[in-house]
């Protein structure tokens, strides 16, 4: 399993960074999007690529299923270092790989 990367970024480099990964955004500490899926074909497919992503960067965000709206909010930070460090955003970026239907 890779290790994560957990240089610390400053609120100037992960404005930055959020300016190249589409429906993120920035509270403090935090970075979140909020995944609004078509169907519950695309919700679990979805559900699937989050799972292995996290078990792939060993990287465990906070995330909750609202399966009325087929919306999954997910929200990374660093707990142990208490900033967004280069893991929230590898794995924000890997989030967003995904594509319906894959």
């Amino acid at each position: 399993m890779p290790s994560e990367d957990k240089s610390v970024l400053n609120a100037t480099e992960v404005d930055e960074e959020l300016k190249t990964l589409e429906g993120w955004s920035r509270d403090g500490i935090v970075i979140s999007r909020a995944f609004v899926l078509a169907n519950f074909k695309d919700l679990t497919s979805f559900l699937n690529h989050l799972v292995k992503t996290i078990t792939e960067m060993n990287h465990h965000p906070n995330f909750s299923l609202d399966t009325g709206s087929k919306t999954v909010a997910v929200s990374v930070t660093t707990h142990s270092e208490q900033a967004v460090t280069r893991a929230d955003i590898n794995f924000a970026r890997a989030l967003n790989a995904w594509t319906p239907g894959s």
